[in-house]
């Protein structure tokens, strides 16, 4: 059963055995699911993780040779050892709501690396906009605002 969706247009929360967010491109659904409530980011909460702080120094920057092209990269939170769920868990979520196609698009890009790089065109009536957490096995720290460059 889908129950809500972010603000942009690809996930939804599902309600089964366990609620989780899923991107509409791995579904068929019936229906519009922009016509589902809006939970997310203002009704539904991520846990918090009081052990870790929020990253520092996030900076954006457009390619030079491709305006289109954005990278966001932040200081490194290490992790104490024990402090993942398992081996595959990854330690930072970049949240962004980028522009592709004249759409806001909600892209949760989860990494080890200290930088990821995505799309993010001109011509949307809403602006891009993300944030950084640090994520561990008791939850998230931060989230640390992403400044986003002009495109």
């Amino acid at each position: 059963t889908l129950i809500g969706r972010t603000d942009a247009n690809n996930w939804v929360m599902v309600d089964g055995k366990n609620k989780c967010w899923v991107n509409t491109k791995f579904l068929e659904i019936a229906g519009d699911p922009k016509s589902l409530e809006i939970l997310y980011p203002d009704k539904y909460k991520l846990p918090v993780s009081p052990y870790y702080p929020p990253t520092t120094g996030v900076i954006a920057t457009r390619d030079k040779n491709d305006r289109n092209r954005v990278e966001v990269s932040w200081n490194d939170i290490p992790l104490r050892a024990g402090d993942e769920e398992d081996e595959n868990m990854q330690h930072y979520i970049v949240e962004v709501w980028r522009c592709e196609s004249g759409q806001i698009i909600f892209d949760p890009l989860a990494t080890n690396e200290l930088a990821v790089t995505f799309i993010d065109e001109a011509g949307c009536d809403q602006p891009s906009h993300g944030r950084v957490f640090v994520q561990e096995k008791h939850g998230f720290a931060g989230p640390s605002e992403i400044t986003w460059p002009a495109p």
